[in-house]
């Protein structure tokens, strides 16, 4: 049953409002399996989902193989990050040093074969955005002892990270132990900036630019232009983040 509410509102001298008089009506919502169907709000239902499913279903790539999201790596949070990093490399002066996403901000697998932007949407469901941080590197040895902590995330490819009885044995950044008072520029979500999935370390951070692209569009992006280079979207377990 839906009851439909009429509020009558009064315009006062000083510009506000205040609800003067209101009414209502029961509406009988009829679901009857004979009820006849709304012809014209079917035709325009199904003319956006056609238009949708157009969209949708445009093939943009290949994979390599199947990939799923788990932890300590997998090949879709090692494919998600690397490709973050990649991004920071292209649009920082300086550079990425590390890209990072969290596990479960994928929501679907990546089949092998055929890849359409439908299963991009399906696997970066959440319209996060892409965030640049700069980060001190005592701090960036917070955000690894948190990764310690929940056996590991999306991490980009030139981290090696070692753990041991739930804590950091080593870290490197491309070959190289942090340096507590190194600036590090750190590409991730804006929904890991915040300080959210286990990230506090991040909330720290001495500068925060959001910049607005989901991470959803620099994928779709991304796999495009593998296919314009000939390529098939890959990815590898290399052992970046290694448990004992």
């Amino acid at each position: 049953m839906w009851i439909a509410c009429t509020a009558i509102l009064l315009l006062s001298c000083n510009q506000q409002y205040r609800i003067t008089e209101m009414s209502g009506t029961i509406v009988e919502m009829n679901s009857s399996p004979g009820a006849p169907p709304h012809r014209e709000m079917g035709a325009l239902v199904q003319s956006y989902k056609t238009e949708l499913d157009r969209e949708m279903n445009v093939e943009i790539g290949k994979s390599a193989r199947f990939m799923d999201y788990k932890r300590p790596e997998s090949l879709l949070t090692n494919l998600t990050a690397d490709v973050m990093k990649s991004y920071g490399d292209e649009h920082l002066p300086d550079g990425a040093n590390i890209g990072v996403m969290n596990v479960h901000g994928h929501r679907a697998t990546l089949p092998e074969g055929t890849i359409t932007v439908s299963n991009l949407y399906e696997i970066y469901s959440f319209d996060n955005t892409i965030t640049f941080l700069e980060l001190k590197g005592n701090d960036l040895e917070k955000m690894f002892d948190a990764y310690a902590r929940i056996g590991g995330a999306g991490i980009s490819s030139n981290v090696k990270l070692l753990i041991e009885g739930g804590k950091v044995k080593s870290v490197t950044i491309d070959g190289q132990p942090i340096d507590k008072d190194k600036i590090y520029h750190i590409v991730t979500l804006d929904y890991l900036a915040e300080g959210n999935d286990n990230m506090s370390a991040f909330r720290n951070a001495v500068k925060n630019v959001n910049t607005g692209i989901t991470l959803r569009d620099v994928m779709i992006d991304w796999v495009k232009e593998q296919t314009r280079r000939g390529k098939e979207v890959e990815s590898v377990l290399d052992g970046r983040i290694l448990i004992h």
